[in-house]
């Protein structure tokens, strides 16, 4: 019998032998106690009463695994006692408490109840039948004391039945929602990977794209600024491997995949970077991010916060927002030199009162891209990236051609960790 069926065909077990040979000697045992009180022969006594209470004991070996022909067994052995017995002697035995129990635990009520106060008050019908000196209101209480024999241990047994059943449906319940939550967190993750990945691979790939383009004006124009072009085509391709590699790395525990994560402090040197490919671009950072590499001037600002506040603007941004930040700064750029090849690009980062705000602007494109397709993959990634960490992004034309992204993070709300 399982806990998820418990009506489910089940063998013989070594508990159930024990307790029929518990009940096969103690039974006996007991009767032949009581028939020293018989005054007169009292070993036929004894025998009309141990054997039959005996063969009851051993009948509950099946009381588990086929309780109804337990139940016919005991219910005979206890019948045949009472028909042995002289009219004046009572003996009964207690296996119709397993009996009955087994009973509750493997059939439903509207089955075993019926059958269960049938055999109670035919039982009580022989005794009945046996006795008729004994006045009738003793033989209603004796009537109602059997049916409680049989029927209160069959109620136990569906109680049990019926607890069994609820723990297991709340175990199924259980490991279903658990393999849910983890369908939904492999979901999120190859989503963040796929994201990772879209972002390194595109940036980079984005300005092999264009040192490609310039090398192919230039080899024959120029050779010597061709040569330098390709040593820059060249150290993207190691960049790019190198972002992979990261993406990769992403793959460690959280802790590693943090703490190799860019962010805020990485932004000028993507900028110097991007710069090193020929494009146009600046960073106004209002001295929040100090300078870009091999830089030797302080970064424009315009009109923010004064630059003492950069160690509290970045500590209040989480290790996501933080990472967020840089990436649509990436991505935007990867879009603007994709789609507005020789467009002047401007990154700002910008401390509000209550909000830290990028902006990435790039003016009309002066020569046609080389590849203008695109699914724009790259502005999902942006906004899912915005809304994991509560923020709101806008993208879109801008007036006199162009194009700008815009991300504002609230600095007063609780990241998720």
């Amino acid at each position: 019998m399982s806990l998820s069926d418990p009506t489910s065909p089940v063998s013989i077990r070594r508990n159930d032998v024990l307790l029929a040979l518990a009940f096969a000697v103690v039974q006996p045992t007991a009767v032949l106690l009581a028939s020293s009180s018989v005054p007169a022969h009292p070993w036929p006594w004894f025998a009309a009463t141990a054997v039959p209470l005996a063969a009851e004991g051993l009948a509950l070996v099946l009381w588990r695994s086929r309780p109804l022909v337990c139940q016919a067994l005991v219910w005979s052995a206890e019948a045949v006692t009472l028909l042995l017995l002289p009219a004046t002697y009572v003996a009964s035995g207690y296996g119709q408490f397993v009996v009955s129990f087994g009973m509750g635990m493997r059939f439903p009520l509207r089955r075993t109840a019926p059958l269960l106060a049938a055999l109670s008050l035919s039982y009580s019908a022989i005794a009945t039948w046996r006795q008729p000196s004994v006045p009738w209101q003793l033989h209603m209480v004796n009537a109602l004391v059997t049916l409680a024999i049989y029927l209160v241990p069959m109620l136990g047994g569906a109680a049990l039945a019926s607890s069994r059943r609820y723990e297991h449906s709340r175990q199924e319940l259980l490991r279903r929602e658990h393999g849910r939550q983890l369908e939904v967190a492999l979901i999120q993750e190859r989503r963040r990977l796929a994201g990772e990945l879209h972002d390194v691979a595109a940036h980079h790939l984005a300005g092999i794209v264009v040192q490609a383009a310039a090398l192919e004006r230039l080899i024959d124009r120029d050779p010597q600024t061709a040569r330098e072009a390709t040593q820059q085509l060249r150290r993207q391709a190691k960049e790019t491997l190198s972002g992979l590699r990261s993406v990769v790395g992403l793959l460690r525990s959280d802790e590693e995949a943090e703490e190799s994560s860019p962010g805020l402090r990485d932004l000028p040197e993507l900028v110097a970077s991007t710069r090193a490919l020929g494009v146009d671009i600046e960073l106004l950072d209002d001295g929040l991010l100090g300078d870009e590499p091999g830089d030797g001037t302080t970064h424009s600002t315009s009109g923010g916060v004064p630059s003492g506040d950069a160690a509290a603007c970045m500590s209040v941004l989480s290790q996501r927002a933080d990472t967020a930040v840089f990436r649509v700064a990436q991505q935007a750029i990867s879009n603007a030199l994709q789609h507005a090849p020789g467009a002047p690009i401007t990154v700002k980062v910008t401390r509000l009162e209550a909000a830290f705000e990028l902006s990435v602007l790039n003016g009309p494109a002066r020569r046609l891209p080389t590849d203008p397709g695109g699914g724009g993959t790259g502005l999902t990634v942006m906004r899912e990236r915005a809304d994991a960490v509560g923020g709101a992004l806008q993208a879109g034309p801008v007036e006199g051609g162009g194009w700008r992204v815009r991300l504002v993070l609230p600095l007063d709300r609780e990241e998720d960790a």
